[in-house]
């Protein structure tokens, strides 16, 4: 087996995860690799620990991010494109889809060696951008795309159409479009449902709507959705994919959201169920929210 580490080094505690991360893939005698641009931070690896971003995944079998949450999901968007299966290392706080804690529990990757793992399979979002009927942008989302208001005080209006026929206009702040695994990030924080993971839907959830009529919808994961701006006068409707892209909705442009082809494999290592790493999460966060209160 050989591993990709991708560290988040924007992590104040990454370098020392992943130099102990590095200790463990050493006792069990599985290779790895880091992205060369990480040499400095890394001088302890003799140099052939290195490989160019480009050649890091096609040349692993598993690709281990360190970080939290975010560092799992742009590391598994590049996975799920060469079929690589993820094991997140946590170096963050909440961190729902990291599975490894190596600080905390240094032989969490034993089972790497003895094949004692599961997998999941996670749907994703393919989110295309059109103005008048230009394809700009193509994106993948593992958690969610999120429309919301720009710098307007005023509230947008986004008009949706599920595989053709209307749903509603949006009246509120914004509207999020969110995975089973992402119902648990934006999509949980504006009052949606959440949802075991590894099922396929896709969740539509206004954030703080005008109305008392908009419901968060669950929807088969296979239906098309088209999002359109209704503007008034100068209002700026922003989306951003993941929380990692930053683009703006124009009178003339056009948001198609579908299922990827793609989908991401998440590995676990314990027998810990969604709901009760769902509950551990929320207690250490209540915890921390405590701690720093006081």
């Amino acid at each position: 087996m050989v591993a990709a580490i991708l560290p988040n080094m924007t992590r104040k505690r990454a370098r020392t995860v992943t130099l102990r991360l590095m200790q463990e893939l050493s006792r069990l005698q599985i290779d790895y690799y880091l992205p060369d641009t990480l040499r400095e931070a890394f001088p302890e690896p003799e140099s052939g620990r290195f490989l160019p971003e480009s050649a890091l995944i096609p040349a692993c079998d598993i690709v281990l991010p360190v970080g939290g949450d975010g560092s799992v999901i742009r590391a598994a968007k590049t996975a799920a494109l060469a079929d690589k299966p993820v094991l997140g290392v946590n170096a963050g706080n909440l961190a729902y889809l990291c599975a490894a804690d190596v600080m905390n529990d240094p032989g969490a990757l034993d089972v790497l060696k003895t094949g004692e793992y599961g997998e999941q399979t996670r749907m994703m979002l393919e989110v295309s951008v059109y103005e008048a009927d230009r394809l700009l942008h193509r994106y993948l989302c593992l958690n969610d795309v999120a429309f919301a208001r720009g710098r307007q005080l005023s509230l947008v209006t986004l008009s949706v159409r599920a595989n053709g026929k209307p749903i509603a206009d949006y009246v509120g702040d914004g509207l999020i479009f969110s995975t089973p695994t992402g119902s648990t990030a934006y999509n949980m924080a504006a009052g949606g449902p959440i949802v075991e993971p590894t099922l396929s839907a896709v969740l539509v959830t206004a954030i703080c709507p005008h109305s008392l009529d908009f419901r968060p919808f669950l929807f088969a994961p296979d239906t098309v959705f088209e999002v359109r701006g209704r503007f008034r006068g100068q209002e700026e409707i922003c989306f951003s994919c993941d929380g990692e892209t930053n683009d703006v909705l124009t009178p003339s442009g056009l948001v198609v959201i579908r299922r990827a082809p793609t989908q991401v494999r998440l590995l676990t290592i314990n027998s810990d169920n969604f709901i009760d790493v769902l509950n551990q999460k929320l207690r250490r966060a209540k915890q921390t929210a405590e701690k720093n209160g006081k």
